[in-house]
Order: C-alpha cells, then structure tokens, then sequence
C-alpha cells in the first residue's frame, strides 16, 4: 500500500485538509493545525487523537499483527510527527521499534528540542514509559493524551503527565546527567572519508546522543532512487531502551516517505567513535532484514 492511509470512515472534510500534508510526509505542521482549529473547532489534542488510526497504519508488524501508532506534537515548532512500530522479521524481538519511539524520533530529526505531548492508541508499555523518560522536556509540561471517548465520533481525551504512568521513576538526574534526550547535541568527531554518505552518517553521529557511554555514532541508508535518511544513537538512563542508528534511520523513512514504501536500500554507512561498546553487529544484522544485498560500510570516527 502507497496510497494515503485514510481509514475508510475517516471524516471526509478533514481528509482533504490533511491529504496534501500526509502525501509529503507522515507530519502535519502547525499552520494546518490552526486550520482544523478553524474550520472544525477542535483543539491541536482531539486532532492526535483522530490521527491515530491513521499513524498506525504506517506500522510494519510481520510479528504481532498489532498495528501501534502515535503522535508527538513538537515543542518548538507545534508540529504533528506521526510514529508507529516496525518489527523485523528473522530476528529477536529486541530489535522492534515501538511507535512512541517512532514517533520522538521523527520529531527529534526534524530538529525538535522537546515535545509538548505525545499521543497514543493504547497505555505506553513499561519501555516505551522509560523511553519517554529520558527526554529533556519530561516535566516541563509534557502530557501523555489518551482517549477516553468509546462511542463513534467522541473523540474526547486524557491528558496525563508522564508520572502518572511512570511513578518514582529512574532517569537521567538519577545518574548526574544534565539535559536529556532531544537536547542539542553538537559532538566534536571526524572522519577522513569525504564520501557523500559518510559524511551524512557523520553528521548523524556529532547529533547522537550518548552520556552513558559515549558512543556516539550515526548511520545513513540510501534508497534506489538516491533518497538518504540518517539514524542517530539515543541512550538511556536504564540502558535497555535505548535506540539504535539503524532503528532511528528505518523509523524515520517509515514516516518521511508514502505509507508502505518500500525499503529500497541500496547502501548503507556507520560510523561510530571507539567506546566501550559497538553498534556494528547489531546494525548488520538487522540490515539483513531490510536489505539482505547491501554490505555495511563500518567507519571509526576521532574526537577533536
């Protein structure tokens, strides 16, 4: 399917706003949220809400068959990032993107410094709370928004702070870190390699984020039609949920491409700093998945 992702009930006055937006990108920018205000008089929330089903249905899962979606709405622009999750046939469970994920992800590559809430179709599992956790914008504000609504057309919703799903939680002030995940991250790295995709994963990699270890590194994949996405490394505080360059790069073509396209990855390039451990194994073997032709190109980055 590359069609747009509509459900057939799906109101058809607020698909013909929505569809011009949907057929560049899973996003929904703010001018077009002000609008729906407008013309529907419904808040920024009821729309995530009603855009629910229509996020998961950019959800990839061969597995479960349990079609997740979210959507974040970005602090600093007011922008609407939908996610969903990916799972990966062939290979551990672990490997699984969860749509909250997706979702901060998309948001954070678009150069959000936070979010101002995140939507979602069922209760965040246990990860995706500690996930959620890790963001520099947890506490400022930030809401979980659940519906609440169980009849066709109420759409009326919850609007939760993160402690409410994740009380006496473990995160980043517990272990000394200041800042969080989505906050600015400019690290000093190099690599002698001035190939074009290189360069791109490069650039990934200085936007990583990694105080736990300090592992930065970041990929980028092509598509046949020359199409690059990067993937940035996302720690955290409880170590398990942490996101991987590839997991981030697979995500983000989820959403920035028509819903279902397909893979199409032709090449694909680390690159990562020399720390205590190492994205390489992990990122071929879910590349194997998605691109079973393409050999990953592995490059050692150096600090400045």
């Amino acid at each position: 399917m590359t069609d747009l992702p509509f459900p057939e009930d799906f109101a058809p006055e607020l698909r013909a706003l929505l569809a011009p937006d949907l057929s560049k990108a899973a996003m929904i920018p703010a001018p077009t949220v002000q609008t729906a205000s407008d013309l529907f008089g419904m808040d920024a929330g009821t729309l995530m809400i009603r855009l629910l089903p229509v996020a998961a249905r950019y959800a990839r899962v061969p597995l479960s068959g349990f079609h997740v979606g979210a959507i974040a709405m970005g602090r600093t622009t007011g922008n609407l990032y939908f996610g969903a999750n990916m799972e990966f046939s062939g290979h551990a469970l672990s490997f699984s993107v969860h749509g909250e994920q997706s979702a901060i992800n998309h948001a954070w590559q678009m150069g959000e410094v936070g979010l101002e809430a995140l939507a979602v179709n069922a209760a965040p599992c246990g990860y995706c709370r500690q996930f959620m956790n890790e963001m520099v914008s947890v506490g400022e504000g930030f809401n979980v928004l659940m519906r609440e609504g169980s009849d066709a057309g109420d759409y009326s919703y919850s609007a939760k702070p993160l402690s409410h799903y994740l009380p006496e939680s473990f995160g980043p002030t517990d272990l000394g870190m200041e800042g969080g995940l989505m906050s600015q991250q400019d690290q000093p790295l190099t690599i002698r390699s001035e190939d074009a995709l290189a360069q791109a994963a490069l650039q990934a990699a200085q936007a990583s984020y990694a105080p736990y270890t300090g592992a930065h590194c970041g990929i980028a994949v092509q598509q046949a039609d020359g199409t690059v996405f990067t993937g940035r490394y996302g720690e955290n505080a409880a170590y398990n949920p942490s996101f991987s360059p590839l997991e981030s790069a697979l995500a983000l073509l989820n959403m920035r491409r028509l819903c279902q396209f397909g893979y199409d990855i032709t090449a694909a390039t680390l690159v990562e700093v020399d720390a205590p451990i190492s994205q390489r194994s992990a990122t071929e073997a879910v590349l194997s998945a998605v691109a079973p032709d393409v050999r990953l190109t592995y490059i050692t980055a150096e600090r400045l």
